[in-house]
């Protein structure tokens, strides 16, 4: 148990480790998003770390990570964590964040965090006030749970050169979030806290269905990514985070400096 612990904080600090190559394209401006932001809003992020490099590469996305703005709920909800979010972040503790973290396990940050990080907006559509409720609920019940260890290895499995692999290992393909406890992925829980109120992220159609059957199914949680928000027709792109443009002079460049 200790080996296993301390191979996992190991292999935890590797793949969180920030790599200096990050680029942000398009800048935030914080009041702007939390004056746009409403609860149950998917925020999607390009992250900064070696796991974040691999979750893009393999799902062929920009978006590694995935959080649900739930704005003051923590505090309405109250409790150890809602005091803990007061105490460390306070006047932004209203305009709070609830993700999964590798190294921290499920956790809120305030929007402000997500300044230096290219994002995406994803509001889910037709969904009522209660329903948003049930789904920040859901969310919040989830606090404290630690990350997937299985996805740990199964991303440390990734990194190591395929020869050096024992042969089972090879043969067994890799899925993110691949163990029983799925939801504390960060897409996979996002994805089930909307599905407990019937509302699937990415709805398949069902090629097989008998006539009359309904031909939509509901893709399972634990196979949602965060680049499925972005697709989805359930949801809107909104650009509620853009800082306001500067007027331009004719080779790009702001007026005042051409």
């Amino acid at each position: 148990m200790f080996l296993h612990d301390a191979l996992t904080r190991g292999l935890v600090g590797y793949l969180t480790a920030e790599l200096p190559s990050y680029q942000r394209r398009v800048p935030n401006d914080v009041e702007r998003l939390r004056a746009g932001l409403r609860p149950g809003d998917v925020v999607l992020v390009e992250g900064k770390s070696r796991v974040s490099r691999m979750i893009m590469t393999l799902s062929q996305s920009s978006w590694s990570h995935a959080g649900m703005y739930i704005g003051d709920a923590l505090l309405r909800w109250g409790g150890p964590h809602a005091e803990a979010a007061l105490e460390q972040f306070g006047p932004e503790a209203p305009h709070l964040v609830l993700e999964s973290d590798m190294a921290e396990g499920v956790q809120v940050k305030p929007v402000a965090w997500y300044a230096d990080h290219n994002l995406r907006v994803c509001r889910p559509l037709g969904l009522s006030t209660g329903e948003l409720e049930q789904v920040v609920a859901e969310m919040l019940r989830h606090l404290g749970l630690r990350y997937d260890r299985r996805n740990i290895f199964d991303l440390g499995r990734y990194l190591t050169p395929v020869h050096l692999l024992p042969a089972r290992w090879r043969r067994r393909p890799l899925y993110l979030g691949s163990s029983s406890s799925r939801e504390v992925i960060c897409s996979a829980l996002i994805a089930k806290a909307f599905y407990r109120v019937g509302f699937p992220v990415q709805p398949l159609v069902n090629e097989a269905a008998e006539v009359g059957a309904h031909p939509v199914i509901a893709r399972h949680p634990s196979y949602i990514m965060p680049r499925d928000f972005d697709l989805s027709a359930n949801f809107e792109v909104l650009k509620v985070n853009l800082a306001p443009p500067k007027k331009a002079g004719a080779w790009g460049r702001p007026l005042s400096e051409a």
